[in-house]
């Protein structure tokens, strides 16, 4: 009788298992991160005025759907939503791109947090016409999304790992 774990029977089973594992841990690793700012914004430096991306993202998709932007009573659900749903696509990324090249899991997750930050906040964001383009803004707010982002990739590491660890105890269901 083999105690071999059914999630890594073969390599589509371990990337579709890399996969849910990474989008738990990218939506909890975005729970963190709203943490982290929260506790930031309180104690080192308040926000940047206006909507967020996520905020504005959600106002695009709304407008592409329903041609009209989120309803006022809405926005800040509709920010947290486009938040978690980013920071699960981007964890099931690193779940499956890091189950076939570890070495992204460099750094438990800082490195990769940090490479987040400057494709999504520096590059993806202002191209996407969702926020200001880096130059225009302070330091500060560099600074603070950039700590976000480590936070983001070191708690979708921890959570990753956590979860990983509990699925390969799992005994094998078909036996």
């Amino acid at each position: 009788m083999s105690q071999t774990n059914p999630w890594t029977r073969n390599r589509a089973t371990a990337a579709a298992a890399d996969l849910a594992i990474g989008i738990v841990a990218g939506t909890v690793a975005a729970g963190a991160m709203s943490l982290f700012q929260d506790i930031w914004s309180k104690y080192v430096s308040p926000p940047p005025p206006g909507e967020s991306a996520a905020a504005k993202a959600a106002d695009a998709v709304c407008e592409e759907i329903s041609d009209a932007p989120v309803k006022p009573c809405e926005r800040e659900t509709a920010d947290g939503v486009v938040h978690y749903l980013t920071g699960a696509v981007i964890g099931g990324l690193y779940g499956v791109l890091g189950g076939r090249r570890p070495m992204l899991f460099t750094g438990r997750g800082s490195v990769f947090g940090a490479l987040v930050w400057l494709i999504c906040d520096e590059i993806a964001v202002p191209l996407l016409r969702l926020g200001p383009a880096p130059r225009s803004k302070p330091a500060a707010e560099h600074w603070s999304a950039l700590a976000s982002h480590i936070v983001f990739g070191l708690s979708l590491d921890w959570m990753r790992r956590r979860v990983n660890a509990a699925v390969s105890k799992w005994p094998n269901a078909a036996e």
